[in-house]
């Protein structure tokens, strides 16, 4: 795997050369609705004050005594302190490990366990839920974890505030605490759940800017655009649709915690923004007639979570609007493609994939031994083990492309994904091994059943039976589970 060394940019450097540049223009943008999600009122960043609290927390992470290489957690909602403190980690030559928002106790210890985790990064309560006690929670099973920070944590013994250093001077120490040291030759650990659990997958800095090149690109994202996310930076998808792109256009990154539509069509007209990030799901409101209109909007961006379904997309009828559609294989790999004139979807074209303005062949799809797409090079992950376990990656072909599981047929010299790999749903941005799920249900109710329904929107939704609802709740949250699995045990006879 090639590493973030020498001449090779990574996050921190380009955000240090746009502070720089244009100190004052607009970089970050919270949700207007932030205050219900945090407690803490919106904010606007420029580069020079993004800039400043990047390098602040990041000297605070070194002087609690995490040392440079050290992977740290990160759950945070969709705001500016979850895009500054990740820029931070790198910073301070650590290794960013962003957890989906509503992972629980059960699954952040089993993937913050997986990569070594020293630290994790928080914030209090977000929409109710207490993240600030998850994270103590999580801490005090894992041994390893040095440190719990967080911001709006305040009176929560035994976790680190950060809320101050996003008021400090616009001087601040990091390039004395860091000029010795060499950034971590990791940026990112992000999480694939597969059917033997999660599994930790790495990114240096060329994959992590791989994506985002690929798709500002393919979108025509111009010079200093307002790019608008749905999508919070806690995966290769999130960190390539919308961070990855806002940094290499040295525009704004406008937040929306989703989802609220009449708060987002207001985002889209105060903040003008000229590029749309969005769920799949998004797409059958936005196509309906008039509801981009009159807005600035250039180009819309899909990530699709489920990408089996894209072959079935509707077709994309706004000629002004430029579509972009990116599948997400789980962390494993990204591609991406935009929609030709007449809106309809293509299949993936098998060999090389060009990446950035220069074209370069930095990928590769094909067809693997076992009728799965397989994807090579910079838009594929690496396997990450914490722990110096050098075997082979059972993922990976002979012929060394990363196997996605997803099957495919081959149609000419395309493939065409035809389903999820085998015994994973995908519920929303979430994803899910089924037998393991069912598993846990039987051994808590003999008579207990779940299953993943097909869903209009999300792709799939889970629905359980259980003797009783509210019991088998209550155990499904003593657990530590996701949500997402507690709510479909829900009493249909209330």
């Amino acid at each position: 795997m090639s590493m973030a060394h020498g001449s090779i940019p990574t996050l921190d450097t380009i955000l240090k050369a746009h502070a720089a540049r244009h100190p004052d223009a607009p970089a970050l943008v919270d949700p207007p609705d932030c205050a219900l999600i945090t407690g803490k009122a919106p904010r606007r960043w420029n580069y020079r004050q993004a800039d400043c609290a990047v390098g602040a927390i990041a000297a605070r992470l070194r002087e609690i005594g995490l040392a440079p290489g050290a992977v740290v957690g990160l759950q945070m909602p969709n705001v500016s302190t979850g895009i500054l403190t990740l820029l931070a980690i790198m910073r301070a030559g650590m290794i960013a490990a962003p957890l989906p928002l509503l992972w629980r106790r059960s699954d952040c210890v089993a993937a913050l366990s997986a990569a070594g985790t020293r630290a994790i990064v928080t914030c209090g309560r977000v929409a109710g839920f207490d993240h600030a006690a998850l994270a103590l929670e999580v801490a005090a099973e894992l041994f390893p974890i040095r440190a719990v920070c967080g911001f709006n944590c305040a009176g929560d013994d035994g976790i680190v505030p950060l809320d101050d250093l996003l008021d400090g001077p616009d001087e601040h120490p990091d390039s004395i605490l860091f000029q010795d040291t060499d950034s971590a030759p990791l940026a990112l650990v992000t999480f694939e759940v597969t059917t033997g659990g999660i599994m930790p997958v790495a990114r240096d800095a060329t994959q992590l800017l791989a994506g985002g090149r690929l798709i500002r690109q393919r979108g025509t994202i111009a010079p200093s655009a307002v790019i608008l996310s749905m999508l919070p930076a806690m995966s290769y998808a999130g960190l390539s649709a919308a961070l990855v792109p806002w940094l290499l256009s040295g525009g704004t990154l406008v937040l929306h915690h989703p989802f609220d539509p009449d708060a987002l069509r207001t985002q889209i007209e105060c903040e003008r923004a000229d590029v749309l990030v969005v769920p799949d799901a998004m797409l059958p409101g936005l196509s309906t007639s008039g509801w981009l209109e009159p807005l600035s909007l250039q180009s819309v961006v899909a990530v699709w979570r489920a990408p089996e379904r894209l072959a079935a997309a509707a077709q994309w009828t706004n000629l002004d609007v430029t579509l972009m559609d990116v599948a997400a294989f789980g962390e494993t790999a990204l591609l991406a493609a935009r929609r030709p004139p007449g809106g309809r979807t293509l299949p993936w074209p098998l060999g090389p994939v060009a990446i950035g303005s220069g074209g370069d062949p930095s990928a590769d799809v094909a067809l693997t031994p076992g009728g799965t797409l397989g994807v090579s090079g910079a838009l594929a992950a690496s396997p990450y083990r914490p722990y110096g376990d050098d075997e082979p990656a059972d993922a990976s072909t002979a012929r060394g492309h990363v196997d996605t599981r997803y099957p495919c047929r081959l149609a000419g010299n395309t493939l065409v994904v035809t389903a999820p790999p085998a015994d994973i749903v995908a519920v929303g941005g979430y994803r899910f091994a089924m037998h393991d799920l069912q598993h846990m249900v039987r051994g808590l109710d003999a008579h207990g059943v779940l299953a993943a329904l097909p869903h209009a929107v999300c792709g799939h939704r889970l629905a359980g039976h259980a003797t009783d609802p509210v019991t088998m709740r209550n155990m499904l949250e003593t657990m530590g589970i996701n949500p997402l699995l507690t709510a479909a045990f829900r009493n249909r006879a209330a």
